[in-house]
C-alpha cells in the first residue's frame, strides 16, 4: 500500500510540472537550474522536507544578496552580529535560488540562498530567513507555495488551505469567581513580511474566540484588546496597562520568531522582557500563548515565576510553527497522504487547533463544568484551566472526549506543542 501511495504521489508531482506546460526559460537560467539540481543532494539534510525554487529576474553585477535580519538577532542576543560571509556581491549575471528546508512554516526556519553565475560558479548562504536582493526580499520569494513554473526540485506538495472563518457565539457564563480579566491578542507581522495574510487569519480566529468568551461573560468582567502591525511593537505597554488593573491577564501572540525572541511590529522583543513585565505584577496571574517558530524557548524563561499559570507554545525550541495545513503529501516519512481532521479550520495549524478545542469545550456544558471544577480544585483561574484543556483537546489527549489530533503538523512529526501549567 505504501509503495502504491508513493508511486501515485510521484506521478502526481510529475503531472504538475510537465515540460510542455511550462514557459521556455532563458538558456543561462536553464544551465543554472541544472547546476543547482546537481548540488542539492549535498545541501539537504537527511530526512528534511524541501522545496527549491528560483527568482525569475536575472541578477546584475553589483547586486548584493543576503538574508533578512542578518545582524538583528543571534539566539535571542540583542547584540547579535552578522557573519562577514553572509553577503554575496554579484560579479557577473547570475540567478538566485531559494532552498526552503521547512516549507509551510513561519520564520525563522532553515533556508539556503544559492547564487549561480553564468560562468557556472556558485555560492551559498545558509540561514533562517528569506534572501534579500539589495536589502529587499522579492515579493515572489515571500509566497509560501511557489508556482509550478518556478519550481526546481521538491519532495513535498503543499496545498492551499480552504477553511472559512466562523462566527462564534457561546451560551451565557455565570461566573462563580470574582477576578476581572483581560485578553490581549497580538499579530506581529507587517504587511511587507512573508505569511502576513496567514498571520492576520490566525490573529482573527483567536480574537474571535476571545470576543465570544467576553460576550458570554457578564458585562465588564472581561476586556479584550486586539493589536496588530506596527501597534504590536507596544505590546509591553499594553501588558503593563492591563496588569495594573486586572487580576488575570492572558496574552496570545502570532509572529515570526527565533530562540527567546519574537518580532513584533518590526521590533525584536525578547523573553527576558516579558519575564520582567510579568514579574513586576506579583498579584496578577498571567497566561501566555505563543504561536511563533522556536516558541518553546520561552517556557524556561517564564515557568519559574509564581504568577504564571499557563504557558502554551506552538512548538519546541528547535522547531518551526506551520501555517494552516489541510493535506500533506511527502516523500519523507510518514509517506502516506494525510488529511487534517478539521479542514474547515482557519489560521496557523497550532492556533486553529487550540481554538477548536476551546470552542468545543465552551459549547459543551459537561466539559466546561469539569474545567470549572478543576479550577477550584487547583485554585487557578478558569481561563487558565480552559487553555490547558483546549491544548489537550487539540492533540486528542483528553479522554473520553477527544481522541483525534487536530494539529496535522504534530501528527507528521513537524512540531511538538508544549504546555506549562503551574499546578502540575
Amino acid at each position: 500500500m505504501r509503495k502504491t501511495l508513493i508511486a501515485a504521489f510521484a506521478v502526481a508531482l510529475l503531472l504538475l510540472v510537465l515540460p510542455g506546460c511550462l514557459p521556455k526559460l532563458p538558456k543561462d537560467l536553464q544551465a543554472a537550474i541544472e547546476i543547482v539540481k546537481g548540488i542539492l543532494p549535498d545541501e539537504i539534510p537527511q530526512g528534511s522536507e524541501y522545496i527549491c525554487s528560483f527568482y525569475s529576474k536575472e541578477l546584475t553585477s553589483g547586486s548584493k544578496i543576503d538574508l533578512e535580519n542578518p545582524g538583528s538577532i543571534v539566539d535571542g542576543n540583542i547584540d547579535g552580529v552578522a557573519a562577514t560571509d553572509n553577503t554575496i556581491t554579484v560579479n557577473e549575471p547570475s540567478y538566485l535560488f531559494l532552498l526552503d528546508l521547512d516549507p509551510g512554516s513561519f520564520f525563522a526556519h532553515p533556508v539556503k540562498a544559492i547564487v549561480v553565475g553564468v560562468s557556472g560558479q556558485y555560492r551559498i548562504i545558509s540561514g533562517k530567513w528569506l534572501p534579500r536582493v539589495d536589502e529587499v526580499v522579492p515579493e515572489e520569494l515571500k509566497l509560501p507555495i511557489p508556482p509550478k513554473e518556478r519550481l526546481v526540485d521538491w519532495n513535498v506538495f503543499l496545498k492551499e488551505p480552504s477553511g472559512k472563518m466562523q462566527n462564534l457565539v457561546f451560551d451565557r457564563i455565570t461566573p462563580d469567581w470574582g477576578e476581572r480579566e483581560a485578553i490581549i491578542v497580538v499579530q506581529g507581522l507587517l504587511p511587507s513580511e512573508s505569511l502576513y495574510t496567514d498571520s492576520i487569519s490566525t490573529y482573527t480566529v483567536f480574537l474571535n474566540l476571545a470576543l465570544a468568551y467576553k460576550d458570554a461573560m457578564p458585562e465588564g468582567r472581561v476586556e479584550v484588546q486586539g493589536i496588530f502591525g506596527e501597534g504590536a511593537a507596544d505590546i509591553l505597554t499594553s501588558i503593563n496597562s492591563y496588569a495594573a488593573k486586572k487580576e488575570i491577564v492572558t496574552v496570545y501572540i502570532i509572529a515570526h520568531g527565533d530562540t527567546d525572541a519574537i518580532r513584533l511590529g518590526g521590533v525584536w522583543h525578547y523573553a527576558w522582557q516579558f519575564r520582567t513585565v510579568f514579574s513586576s505584577y506579583p498579584l496578577t496571574q498571567f497566561n501566555f500563548l505563543l504561536g511563533s517558530c522556536h516558541s518553546g524557548s520561552f517556557i524556561d524563561d517564564l515557568n519559574t515565576l509564581e504568577n504564571i499559570r499557563t504557558v502554551l507554545t506552538a512548538c519546541r525550541e528547535q522547531e518551526g510553527a506551520t501555517r494552516d495545513m489541510d493535506q500533506r503529501y511527502s516523500l519523507v516519512s510518514p509517506y502516506e497522504l494525510m488529511n487534517d481532521f478539521n479542514p474547515s479550520d482557519v489560521g496557523s495549524e497550532w492556533t486553529s487547533s487550540i481554538v477548536d478545542g476551546a470552542v468545543s469545550i465552551l459549547k459543551d456544558p459537561t466539559q466546561f463544568n469539569l474545567v470549572r471544577a478543576d479550577s477550584v480544585i487547583y485554585d487557578v483561574p478558569v481561563i487558565s484551566m480552559l487553555l490547558k484543556k483546549a491544548h489537550m483537546a487539540a492533540l486528542g489527549n483528553w479522554a473520553p472526549y477527544y481522541s483525534e489530533n487536530l494539529d496535522l503538523s504534530n501528527r507528521i512529526g513537524k512540531s511538538v506543542p508544549l504546555k506549562y501549567c503551574s499546578w502540575e
